[in-house]
């Protein structure tokens, strides 16, 4: 039995909470993209990206046997950090106007949503804690159409407790030894 979260659901937890956080915030037309994947970009669209650019275990692994449907059974817990960096990007115009949401305007947004109490409830009902994001920062590129744009992007790291159950081996012999002192 293996509960482990595969690192394409771990995406799609944190997908799904950017989208409902865009919902709760009435945020539209931007779009939630997982980076370290293959995209056809012929258009910039408002997006915001997600990478999980790093996964670092924490502490030691505990282990436990319980009896699961009559059975002994391991269960293995331990706790991964996921360091993510969330980007956002969108090609500025010349229609936009003081209240047009830019990129860096989203990546605030989404840091006081994720901050909010009763979304780290939302988080922790995920199976995730969160660490404070870290500040925006605003790398600049040319597109390819010689156009000089900005893709701002801030880190924040997940706390994830990861569960492992696999069967204990059966005892087929003890030996009790009795010693003298």
């Amino acid at each position: 039995m293996n509960l482990l979260k595969s690192e394409n659901q771990i995406y799609a937890d944190i997908i799904g909470f950017i989208n409902q956080a865009l919902s709760d915030l009435q945020i539209s037309n931007w779009q939630v993209m997982q980076l370290k994947q293959p995209v056809k970009l012929t258009e910039i669209k408002p997006t915001i990206y997600i990478t999980i650019a790093n996964k670092n275990r924490l502490g030691w692994q505990s282990r436990y046997y319980p009896i699961i449907d009559d059975d002994l059974k391991i269960k293995e817990k331990f706790k991964v950090e996921l360091d993510c960096q969330i980007s956002a990007l969108r090609r500025r115009n010349l229609s936009d106007t003081v209240n047009t949401i830019g990129s860096t305007d989203i990546l605030e947004n989404l840091k006081t949503y994720f901050l909010n109490p009763n979304n780290i409830v939302k988080l922790r009902q995920l199976g995730y804690l969160i660490f404070q994001p870290s500040s925006i920062q605003s790398p600049d590129f040319i597109d390819d159409s010689d156009n000089f744009e900005f893709m701002p992007f801030f880190n924040v790291s997940f706390i994830l407790e990861q569960t492992l159950i696999s069967a204990q081996t059966a005892i087929d012999d003890t030996t009790l030894k009795i010693e003298r002192l």
